[in-house]
């Protein structure tokens, strides 16, 4: 085998290579309507403590989800987001964006917690675990 063709070969391995690297699936593009992760956790936060409102009202499973969704609607509102790009947005976070996620998901909770710890000391108590 002559030195051309093993330069030959070795480049069409090479081509190839780079060929399968680059038509290799590609991370999508984040929507154009993206909701911001500091909205998500003030939404997520909303929509927690709406849902946690109405389970406390022990309603009929019907007039509990009408509640919800007249709470959930007023909760878009009052963010200027709609529900269809609230869910892609989250869709995207949990498929996409993993990390971003997990931190939106860390702050929804930590949140949560000082809000809990708050209400527990208006109260005069000390919250539960």
């Amino acid at each position: 085998m002559g030195i051309f063709a093993f330069m030959k070969r070795i480049f069409n391995v090479l081509a190839l290579g780079l060929l399968l690297v680059s038509c290799g699936p590609e991370k999508p593009q984040a929507p154009a309507d993206l909701v911001p992760k500091d909205k998500m956790v003030e939404v997520l936060i909303d929509l927690y403590k709406a849902e946690a409102t109405v389970s406390t009202q022990h309603l009929p499973k019907d007039e509990a989800m009408n509640a919800y969704l007249q709470l959930e609607s007023g909760i878009y509102s009052k963010n200027s987001i709609d529900s269809a790009t609230f869910n892609k947005s989250y869709a995207y976070y949990l498929k996409e964006d993993v990390e971003a996620a997990a931190e939106i998901q860390k702050q929804v909770v930590e949140k949560l917690k000082q809000v809990k710890e708050e209400l527990a000391q208006a109260a005069g108590g000390k919250p539960k675990k």
